[in-house]
């Protein structure tokens, strides 16, 4: 049951001012603020590090500026919960020499450490990466949905995101490459305010962040999942998850209670962070989740375990209709799906 109002359509687009941003690959483009969102209304391994200073990387020579593929996907790794969570997984970063970019020593991902100044339509963001060169290293990407969501640290504010990692991080959306596969006019953004995750209509511009590394996995359901004993084991970020749910909606402390006690092949169930539980999204289908690995899943509110830190009457839920993220008061029943 939600309380208060559900997510639009499309993003309330709230514009205060607008002025010219940097130069995109192509072509320039316009600054505007951030978008309501919808959220602010509702209650490794490292064993796959790029080293960036390597003879492998990229000659920028020889690199085109055509937009590198990333489809709708799940993470391929373990997902990083913040250091201070106290959970398993905590994040941890390198800096390259030069500062310029930042190695995820959890994911194995490359980011680029220090964003433009600009925004970008989703097209120019895919561009804009693309042509991007950092330390004279090419092969840079806009990211996916979940591979975005994994820099988001749900435990700060303003932004939610390690500041010495990626220092002068605005307060901003940015822009993913993932599609909402029911409106292809609609792209996955990720709200660094708070870490939210929402959507944006592709001509309005946002901020970009740039990736390299391996794409997100794209292997079919029945090679990611195993499933015995009724527990669903995630092969690529290592999580068991239960598989049936209870007909049951647990207020957010309830939620907590339930997971704790739940007794499925032992003990050690806990209420998913808000990152993990992204990670069983899948944006193709809806409900947004494999129905034969996880059967009878409703378009419903899920909770995490994940606070919010600027408003500590709620946390963050995850929608399976779409996957989106929304901060829910933690008095409002909603369903829950257990993690170790």
């Amino acid at each position: 049951m939600v309380t208060e109002t559900a997510a639009p359509r499309r993003p309330s687009i709230v514009l205060l001012f607008v002025s010219l941003g940097a130069a995109a690959c192509n072509g320039s483009n316009s600054s505007v603020p951030l978008p309501e969102g919808g959220a602010d209304d509702l209650a490794t391994d490292g064993t796959n590090i790029i080293d960036i200073a390597s003879a492998d990387a990229i000659d920028t020579a020889d690199a085109g500026c055509d937009p590198i593929a990333a489809p709708n996907a799940w993470a391929s790794w373990v997902m990083p919960n913040p250091a201070r969570s106290g959970l398993p997984n905590p994040t941890s970063y390198a800096v390259s020499a030069s500062g310029n970019q930042v190695t995820d020593n959890v994911t194995g991902l490359v980011w680029q450490r220090t964003v433009d100044s600009g925004t970008f339509t989703w097209d120019d963001a895919k561009q804009h990466c693309a042509c991007l060169s950092i330390d004279g290293v090419a092969g840079w990407r806009l990211p996916s949905r979940i591979e975005l969501a994994s820099l988001a640290d749900w435990t700060i504010a303003n932004p939610s995101i390690d500041a010495t990692a990626f220092p002068d991080t605005p307060s901003d959306s940015f822009w993913t490459s993932s599609v909402m596969v029911e409106d292809p006019g609609l792209e996955w953004l990720v709200f660094f305010g708070s870490g939210f995750t929402s959507y944006g209509d592709m001509g309005y511009p946002y901020r970009a962040r740039c990736v390299r590394g391996q794409p997100p996995s794209t292997v079919a359901p029945s090679e990611r999942y195993t499933v015995a004993n009724g527990i669903v084991t995630d092969t690529q970020t290592k999580l068991n998850w239960q598989q049936a749910l209870s007909t049951s909606l647990y207020t957010w402390a309830d939620a907590n209670t339930y997971c704790a006690g739940l007794s499925l092949s032992g003990a050690g169930w806990r209420v998913p962070t808000i990152g993990e539980i992204q990670t069983i999204v899948d944006e193709s289908i809806g409900p947004s989740v494999d129905a034969t690995v996880f059967p009878m899943t409703p378009s419903a509110y899920f909770w995490s375990s994940s606070a919010v830190v600027d408003d500590p009457s709620r946390a963050w839920t995850a929608f399976f209709a779409n996957g989106s993220t929304y901060r829910m008061a933690m008095t409002t029943p909603e369903a829950v799906r257990c993690v170790r």
